[in-house]
C-alpha cells in the first residue's frame, strides 16, 4: 500500500504503526524486522512526538500552522538528531505539505523520513509510548498499535545488564507492572482494530507467523526479507542509543537469550512477583512453584512505596525545571520587547 494523498498532500488512509512497549521487551528487534520490509521506513525513537503534541498550541496558532517553529524545535532535538535525513530535506518536504495542524506536520515529517530512504510507508517504535497511546490515538485516527508484551523477569534482567533504566529489580518489576497495564488498558479502550498485544516469546519462536498476522493488521503484504533483517543490520544499527546492548540484532531470532529461571536467583524470583505476579498471571506468564513468604511480601510492599515516592519527586523536578525554562522564556522576551520599544522612542 503507497501513500494515498488525502489530506495536506500525505498519507491518512494506511495505518500509521506505533510499537510500544515497556523498554527491553524486542521492540528495536521488531523494529529491525518492519524496517527490512520494502514498504516501511521506521526511524529511530522519536520521543518528539508526544512532547511536541502536548504544547501543539505553541504551533497551531490563529493565524495558521507555525511551521517554522515547528521544524526549528525539531531540529534541535536530541531525538531527531539520530534520524538519517538531512533537516533541508525534511524541511522542504513539510513545506510542500503545508499542513494545517500538527498531526498533519508529523505525518508529513514521517512521509518525508520514508521518501528520503525509498519507502513508501512509515511507522514509529519509541517504546515509552505505551503511556501515551490515548494520545497518540487521538491525534490519528489511522494510528494502530502493536504492543509487544515479554515476561516481566526477562525484562528485569535485561534492564539489570545495560547502564539506562531500571537500576534495580524490585524497581523493574514496578514499572514493567505500570506500563504494561497501562498499555492493555489503552487497548481495551481502541479495540482490536486498532489495537494488537504480541508476546515477545512468540515472535521469536514463530517469527514467520506472527510477522504474517502483524502485517495484515498494519495493511502492509508481508515480505520473506523481514525475516532476514540481521542481514542488514549494520546499515543502520550504528545509529541506535545504546548500541552496544543490541548486538543480538545481528543474529536471527533467537529464543532463550535471557531466561530468569537460570539467571534469577530464588529470592529475586519472589520480589519480583510479589509486586507484579498478578499480571504475570493475567498474562498467562507461569509463576515460581515457590511460596512468597510474609518476609519478602512486607519488603516488597515497602519497595513499592519508596519506589512511588521517588517517582512523585522526580516529576516535581521536571516541572520545576520546565516552570523555570518558562519564567526565563517569558523575561527574555519582555526585555527584548523593551529594548525595541526603547529604541523607537
Amino acid at each position: 500500500m503507497g501513500l494515498s494523498p488525502a489530506r495536506n498532500g500525505v498519507d491518512v488512509v494506511a495505518p500509521f504503526l506505533f510499537i510500544v512497549a515497556r523498554g527491553r521487551s524486542g521492540t528495536t528487534l521488531l523494529r529491525a524486522m518492519f524496517d527490512a520490509h520494502p514498504d516501511m521506513a521506521i526511524p529511530n525513537e522519536s520521543h518528539f512526538v508526544v512532547q511536541f503534541a502536548r504544547r501543539r498550541s505553541r504551533y497551531e496558532t490563529p493565524g495558521g500552522f507555525d511551521l517554522d517553529r515547528f521544524t526549528d524545535d525539531l531540529f534541535r532535538h536530541w531525538a531527531f538528531r539520530r534520524w538519517d535525513v538531512p533537516a533541508s530535506f525534511v524541511r522542504e518536504q513539510c513545506e510542500s505539505v503545508r499542513p494545517d495542524d500538527y498531526a498533519a506536520a508529523v505525518r508529513g515529517l514521517y512521509a518525508a523520513y520514508a521518501r528520503h530512504h525509498g519507502k513508501t510507508r512509515y511507522g514509529d517504535k519509541t517504546p515509552s509510548y505505551v503511556l501515551s497511546i490515548d494520545l497518540l490515538a487521538a491525534l490519528f485516527p489511522e494510528a494502530r498499535f502493536v504492543h509487544l508484551i515479554r515476561d516481566g523477569r526477562d525484562v528485569a534482567l535485561s534492564y539489570l545488564d545495560t547502564d539506562f533504566g531500571s537500576r534495580t529489580l524490585p524497581q523493574a518489576a514496578i514499572y514493567w507492572d505500570r506500563f504494561v497495564r497501562a498499555g492493555r488498558a489503552s487497548g481495551m479502550r481502541l479495540g482490536p482494530t486498532r489495537y494488537r498485544e504480541v508476546r515477545y516469546e512468540d515472535l521469536v519462536r514463530e517469527p514467520g507467523t506472527v510477522l504474517s498476522s502483524l502485517c495484515s493488521f498494519a495493511g502492509l503484504p508481508f515480505d520473506a526479507r523481514m525475516l532476514r533483517y540481521h542481514e542488514r543490520a549494520h546499515t543502520w544499527a550504528s545509529g541506535l542509543s545504546h548500541r552496544e546492548h543490541h548486538r543480538n540484532l545481528h543474529k536471527p531470532p533467537t529464543a532463550g537469550l535471557r531466561d530468569w529461571r537460570r539467571d534469577l536467583s530464588r529470592k529475586d524470583v519472589q520480589v519480583f512477583e510479589a509486586l507484579a505476579g498478578d499480571l504475570l498471571a493475567e498474562l498467562g506468564y507461569e509463576r515460581s512453584a515457590n511460596g512468597i513468604g510474609l518476609g519478602v511480601t512486607f519488603t516488597a510492599a515497602r519497595l513499592r512505596m519508596s519506589t512511588q515516592a521517588r517517582r512523585v519527586g522526580h516529576a516535581a523536578r521536571i516541572r520545576g525545571r520546565k516552570l523555570r525554562w518558562r519564567v526565563r522564556r517569558l523575561i527574555r522576551r519582555r526585555v527584548v520587547k523593551d529594548r525595541t520599544l526603547g529604541s523607537m522612542s
